[in-house]
C-alpha cells in the first residue's frame, strides 16, 4: 500500500518537474525568437532594434584604436533602417586619410527648411570627432562664407584635404572623387544621406 502510494507522488512530482521544465523551453524558444526580431545583421554589421520614446532606433557598436593606442567604443544610432535606406553611392571608398582636417561644407540653400537638417550636420560632426577625425565646419558658397565671416570651402580649393559638401539637389546620392565627398540632397533627405554615409565609412573602414 506504502509502495504504491510513493510510486503515487513520484509521478507526479515528475509530472511537476516535466511541466516545469516545458515551461521554461518554451520561454527559452519564445525569448530567442523575440530577441530575433529585435536584431538584424547588414552587411555583416549586426544591428539592434532600439526604442527611445517614440522614436525607433538602430543601434550598432564597434570599438576601434585611437592614435594614443587606447581603445575606445563607439555607438553608433540610426533612424532610418539601413535595409531601407536607398540612397545611392558611386565612385569609390570613404577613406580620411589622417592627420589631415577633413570639411564638412553646406550650402544651406534649399536645406534651411529640412526639419532634420540641424540633428543631420551635428551628427556627422559629431561621428567623425568621436572617431578620432579631426573636422572643421565652412560653407560652400564664397559670398555666403565672407557675410558670416566662416571658412569658404570646397572640394577645388582644398584637394589635398577630405572635404564633404553638403547641398540640395535634384536626386538624394552621394558621389565620390578621390578626396571629395558631395551629399546631394533632395525632398529634404538630408537624415537619409548623412546616416548612409556614415554606415558607408564604417563598411568601408
Amino acid at each position: 500500500m506504502q509502495n504504491k502510494q510513493e510510486r503515487k507522488i513520484e509521478k507526479e512530482i515528475l509530472w511537476v518537474l516535466g511541466f516545469l521544465a516545458g515551461i521554461i523551453v518554451v520561454y527559452l524558444l519564445a525569448s530567442s525568437l523575440f530577441k530575433s526580431f529585435n536584431s538584424f545583421t547588414y552587411e555583416g554589421l549586426h544591428f539592434t532594434k532600439e526604442r527611445l520614446d517614440s522614436i525607433q532606433l538602430f543601434h550598432y557598436n564597434y570599438f576601434f584604436k585611437g592614435a594614443d593606442n587606447k581603445v575606445y567604443k563607439y555607438n553608433l544610432y540610426l533612424r532610418h533602417d539601413p535595409r531601407t535606406n536607398n540612397v545611392s553611392i558611386s565612385g569609390g571608398k570613404i577613406k580620411f586619410a589622417k592627420p589631415y582636417v577633413s570639411y564638412i561644407s553646406i550650402d544651406p540653400s534649399g536645406l534651411q527648411e529640412c526639419q532634420y537638417g540641424t540633428i543631420a550636420i551635428g551628427g556627422l560632426g559629431g561621428f567623425m570627432k568621436d572617431n578620432q577625425i579631426p573636422v572643421e565646419g565652412a560653407l560652400i558658397d564664397f559670398w555666403q562664407a565672407g557675410a558670416q565671416r566662416k571658412e569658404w570651402i570646397t572640394c577645388e580649393n582644398k584637394p589635398a584635404n577630405p572635404v564633404i559638401e553638403i547641398f540640395s539637389g535634384n536626386k538624394t546620392q552621394i558621389t565620390i572623387d578621390k578626396n571629395c565627398y558631395r551629399i546631394e540632397v533632395a525632398n529634404c533627405e538630408i537624415l537619409q544621406a548623412v546616416e548612409k554615409f556614415q554606415l558607408q565609412t564604417i563598411l568601408d573602414a
